[in-house]
């Protein structure tokens, strides 16, 4: 899809919308201020999609109006353009300005089948059928709502008005209401009349930021700040509009938070947080649509977890009306520069607000849980494959946006720009951000200006510090070695590739990388710890350390860095060994012990590490009674890589896997982890909830958790913590219980709580038994279920943690594809259920038919099939180098029965 010529730029809109919410259709029509770039412009050629244009006309600057005919106006379906070719007496010149008004119809699709207007069908608590109508602009919608130039360096102003069939309805939009009327019905006309709302004049903006919401609704709010905030909610939800209030505090904190950081007020008269039944969460300015869930949470109901990330997105969110919304990527290339900062900015206020939540500690440790968002792990794994793509991304096309949303894009630009803040220092780097955001406000930037503003607030040039990491796929990993006799260490940086060894070609690229190394000042273990902020430009380096110190370093630091460490096997044997030494290892440098060891043992990489080594350091942390529950969810989270590695090898070696799972995790579970209340800490919830996920499919908690499921459904409410729902309704799954099955799914289809039905729907995945298996999978495709998209892959995730999951899941993608998914689901879905259905595939027999099935669709889905074999090519070379050895350490260590 090629982009518009640059010949002319709108400045102003002035859009009227009309909608019928009973036929489901639009008509508008919108004047368009333009300015002539080129000389001549004889053709105006705009974004237009699923538009009807019904009339035509422009206002020369000679002051003559004429009518475009019909004829004169070359749609472009593949191109989602129109060209209106002027008449020879209407060409415009360079400098002058015209108006270009055009009349239009279109309709109101159902949620998630395309951009523009949406409807959204929800039941009230009494069981009324309602609807809502909002809009999806980004990246590529606008088109879909009114002709315009709809790429994000085009900005300009909007005034505008929308008229509605249903009095009794309430519309929001970015702007505040300048005005609001009702207007009779027509003579003889049955109908009630109309109302239409007229908005104030929006600043610059770019068109796919653009917001309407049509529903009946309530709202709660906030005049904490010198301007209103709202949550607004559907009226007879059965989720109650009460439950924002928390949220709400939470937006306004943020907002004060975000104007004093970024040294810039929010822009806008308002800000509204719209919260809409099953929808996700989108920026547009001043107007962000949320699901419910997001929003409207419920202390009695909702997991801990569920508030950190509805608490991180919220945050999110409103960090895009800096970052995104005033300054703007000049194109989708430098979509980092939205997504990847509002990443960050999100952590770093959350990490401000709740500091006992340790929230960066959080972005760095991975989560075994399926249904969890991959922060720095996720960038980590996606871009060790060759399916990965730059943070700049120059192959950004219209026609293939929904692929730039990635773990790249948002995990790996937020973990480069925590890293380069601690580089650079943290007041360094907040005033080159502050001066990037001050000079580009209401305006677009690219990458370039945010190096030049915060090489201007340092002095350091980070325009070549950084542009090995954004311009090149990858991240490197370094390789040391020690010389004790002259107390050098040698760190070799390489590409890291997980599943392929890296060509010289795919080599070139040379890290700046910051080492952050920590050593000790004296020799013993009581001396203070120093840092250092050594950078790596070569591909060698050789490093003086004190003889005495070698008894302790470790290169990045804090896991501040995008990288991975391979250490000798005698340093990871003296790291095992110094995990019980107080204040030596922070919590995430043994996260990163845990990460890099898992990365480079399951790599194609030659190591002298093998599997052993790690489950050696995995049972080194039972050994010195770790602590903090976020290692053993990075634990956990390797240990769940591992077993899906090992999933197909020998029966032998997947119980004796088993058996030191359980080792591992029923010591944590003795203080009775299934009790939580909302009385304990938020960090203490959420470690219970982890060992309870863990464990409570082994006895002794297997019993207690079908007591506590079985009281649920008898009525009981509150017979456990939210906390642990999801682990109650997967342990039972797990049991095979056909009765219990049915009576999940029964729970998920009826259940008018959005969180509820998520877990009762999920948990169906876990079932092993084959029937259910198939009437699991058969819910995705069938219509009329209840259940979004965003379940429906973590259903198939949670098909992935077992071997008959594993294995339908990949029967059941290859079956639907042609006739049920292509064509009909969006291309970032399809690519979630690729990943998903062959993510714990492992043998040779099962690469081949992968392989098989891609051929001629491997080009049109590139990234999905390429991402997928090349995870299949790792595991399988994993078990086939590893697999005695496991099943050697395993025996040795006592864990191959019982």
């Amino acid at each position: 899809m090629a982009r518009l010529p640059k010949v002319v730029k709108p400045t102003h809109y002035d859009l009227d919308l009309n909608l019928d919410l009973e036929g489901l259709v639009f008509r508008g029509s919108v004047v368009i201020h333009l300015d002539v770039l080129a000389d001549p412009v004889a053709s105006i050629v705009l974004h237009a999609k699923d538009l009807e244009i019904t009339s035509t006309k422009i206002e020369h600057p000679s002051g003559e109006t004429a009518e475009i005919t019909t004829s004169a106006i070359e749609a472009n379906a593949d191109q989602q353009t129109i060209s209106i070719h002027l008449p020879p007496s209407l060409v415009l010149a360079a400098g002058s300005n015209a108006l270009l008004h055009l009349s239009f119809h279109g309709t109101i699709k159902p949620h998630g089948r395309t951009p523009g207007f949406q409807w959204t069908g929800y039941k009230t608590a009494d069981g009324q059928e309602k609807w809502a109508v909002s809009t999806e602009c980004e990246p590529i919608g606008a088109r879909c709502i009114f002709p315009c130039l709809d790429e994000p360096e085009y900005k300009a102003t909007i005034s505008s008005s929308i008229t509605i069939n249903d009095v009794d309805l309430t519309v929001v939009s970015n702007m505040d209401v300048a005005s609001s009327q009702i207007n009779p019905s027509p003579p003889n006309s049955e109908g009630r009349g109309s109302k239409t709302v007229r908005f104030n004049t929006t600043p610059r903006t770019s068109t796919y930021l653009i917001c309407f919401v049509v529903g009946d609704f309530d709202f709660i709010e906030s005049t904490q700040l010198r301007f209103p905030v709202r949550v607004y909610g559907v009226k007879g939800s059965t989720t109650k509009l009460q439950h924002g209030t928390h949220m709400l505090k939470v937006a306004v904190d943020a907002l004060d938070r975000y104007e004093k950081l970024f040294g810039l007020p929010y822009p806008l008269p308002k800000l509204d947080l719209v919260a809409l039944p099953d929808a996700g969460a989108l920026e547009n300015w001043g107007c962000i649509v949320f699901g419910e869930r997001f929003i409207l949470l419920d202390a009695e109901t909702t997991a801990a977890k569920s508030w950190q990330m509805a608490t991180e997105t919220l945050c999110h969110e409103i960090a895009h009306q800096w970052f995104g919304n005033l300054v703007t990527m000049a194109w989708w290339d430098d979509l980092w520069l939205n997504e990847a900062f509002a990443e960050w900015a999100g952590f770093y206020v959350v990490d401000k607000m709740f500091p006992e939540w340790q929230y960066w500690l959080h972005f760095v440790a991975g989560d075994p849980d399926p249904e969890a968002m991959a922060f720095y792990q996720g960038a980590l794994d996606l871009d060790s494959t060759r399916a990965s793509h730059p943070i700049y991304n120059p192959d950004a096309s219209p026609d293939r946006m929904g692929e730039l949303f990635d773990n790249i894009t948002y995990m790996k630009g937020a973990s480069l720009l925590r890293m380069l803040c601690h580089h650079l220092g943290s007041d360094g780097f907040i005033t080159g951000v502050k001066a990037y955001l001050q000079r580009h406000a209401y305006a677009n930037a690219t990458t370039s200006d945010l190096w030049e503003a915060l090489t201007a607030s340092t002095g350091e040039d980070v325009k070549e510090l950084m542009h090995s990491w954004t311009k090149h796929i990858g991240h490197p990993i370094l390789s040391v070695s020690e010389d004790e006799a002259s107390g050098t260490i040698t760190v070799e940086q390489h590409r890291y590739l997980q599943s392929v060894a890296v060509t010289p070609e795919e080599d070139e690229n040379l890290f700046h990388v910051p080492l952050n190394m920590k050593t000790l000042s004296g020799g013993d273990q009581e001396s203070k710890l120093a840092s250092s902020p050594l950078l790596l430009t070569d591909r060698q380096q050789a490093l003086s350390i004190p003889s005495r110190a070698l008894s302790f370093y470790k290169l990045n630091a804090g896991q501040i860095g995008l990288y991975r460490v391979s250490y000798p096997p005698s340093r990871l044997q003296k790291f095992s060994d110094q995990l019980a030494i107080p204040n030596l290892l922070s919590a995430e440098d043994r996260v990163g012990l845990i990460s890099d060891t898992h990365a480079l043992i399951s790599s194609a990489l030659p190591t002298p590490l093998s599997t052993a080594d790690l489950l050696s350091l995995l049972l080194s942390f039972h050994d010195a009674h770790e602590q903090n529950f976020l290692v053993w969810r990075q634990i956990f989270y390797t240990f769940a890589k591992l077993k899906q590695a090992f999933l197909f090898s020998s029966p032998q070696a997947e119980t004796a896997l088993q058996n030191l799972h359980r080792h591992l995790v029923l010591p944590l579970c003795r203080d009775r982890v299934w009790e939580i209340s909302a009385s304990d800490a938020v960090e203490v919830q959420n470690a219970k909830a982890l060992f309870f996920s863990q464990a409570a499919s082994y006895p002794p908690l297997s019993d207690i958790t079908t007591e506590l499921f079985d009281r649920f459904i008898a009525g009981d409410n509150k017979a456990f913590h939210p906390n642990i729902r999801k682990y109650v309704f997967q342990a039972v799954a797990q049991t095979k219980d056909t009765d219990r099955f049915d009576t999940l799914l029964i729970l998920a289809r009826t259940t008018p709580d959005p969180e509820l039905r998520t877990d009762a729907f999920v948990s169906l995945g876990y079932s092993s038994d084959p029937q259910l298996i198939q009437q699991a999978l058969a819910l995705i495709t069938a219509p009329g279920e209840p259940f979004n998209p965003l379940e429906k892959w973590f259903l198939l995730n949670a098909l992935q943690t077992h071997k008959a999951g594993a294995e339908a899941a990949w029967a059941w993608l290859t079956g639907n594809w042609e006739e049920k998914l292509q064509g009909k689901a969006g291309a970032v879905t399809l690519q979630r259920y690729t990943a998903s259905c062959t993510g714990s595939l492992s043998t040779r027999e099962q690469l081949e038919d992968v392989k098989r099935f891609a051929g001629e669709e491997f080009d049109k889905f590139k990234k999905a099939f390429g991402q997928a074999i090349e995870g299949i090519e790792a595991r399988m070379a994993w078990v086939e180098r590893d697999g005695k050895g496991v099943e050697a350490w395993l025996e040795e260590h006592g864990f191959s029965s019982g």
